[in-house]
């Protein structure tokens, strides 16, 4: 048996000199059988733009269940396999038709990734490439600062850690027909406090709009933190 469910909400409020944007999703995976699991997934982003400037926020959480059996028992019991959360909020200004430099503040967290919590402050520029009734294609470059509480100790006993980071991102969307979409992001996060510690993350994904409220969406999602 299996059952995945995915709700996906575009509710958009705009005026002549504000416009207010925001999307929504939750979704749930279950699946049974040999291996079952569950996956709980909530997030959220809103976006303000008034002339030059804007203003964004959001945040998402991921909770996840799989099946273990005690060996000695034979016992089936839930086991917490996935917990991560993050928040963030940022500032971005227009300064030519095509550039735009922001801030930007984020929280996270990811136990089961080796950390507790995680603050990144990002500072940098934005490059719009294209932007068409079809297509829209940017990337940006910036600096990184994080503070980063791990999990278990290091041999000096420490738990706390700071480092100096780049950002790299790149973002395609496309637009096919008035009902169907797709986009693709990548991100590339150099440690330049300890070289050997960079992440990679990319995800494609499909949005089809049902109504002006809601669509479905699916995509996939990879994080290589070395």
């Amino acid at each position: 048996m299996k059952l995945i469910f995915i709700l996906f909400i575009l509710p958009v409020i705009a005026s002549a000199e504000v416009k207010f944007k925001n999307e929504s999703e939750a979704t749930i995976i279950e699946t049974g059988g040999n291996t079952a699991v569950e996956t709980y997934n909530a997030k959220t982003h809103s976006k303000w733009e008034a002339g030059k400037r804007s203003y964004s926020f959001g945040g998402h959480y991921t909770l996840g269940y799989n099946e273990k059996v005690d060996e000695v028992t034979n016992v089936k019991d839930k086991v917490e396999s996935v917990r991560n959360w993050d928040i963030h909020v940022r500032y971005e200004q227009e300064l030519t038709k095509r550039f735009s430099g922001f801030t930007g503040l984020q929280y996270e967290g990811d136990e089961f990734s080796g950390y507790k919590q995680r603050d990144n402050v990002d500072i940098g520029g934005k490059y719009l490439i294209i932007k068409t009734d079809k297509v829209n294609s940017f990337t940006e470059l910036g600096a990184r600062y994080t503070i980063e509480k791990t999990v278990t100790r290091d041999d000096d006993n420490e738990d706390v850690f700071n480092f100096t980071k780049g950002r790299l991102f790149y973002e395609i969307s496309y637009k096919q027909t008035e009902s169907l979409s797709y986009k693709v992001w990548a991100e590339y996060l150099p440690n330049f406090t300890q070289s050997e510690d960079y992440i990679i993350s990319y995800e494609p994904s499909v949005a089809f709009v049902l109504s002006k409220i809601f669509s479905l969406k699916t995509a996939y999602k990879s994080i290589y933190d070395n």
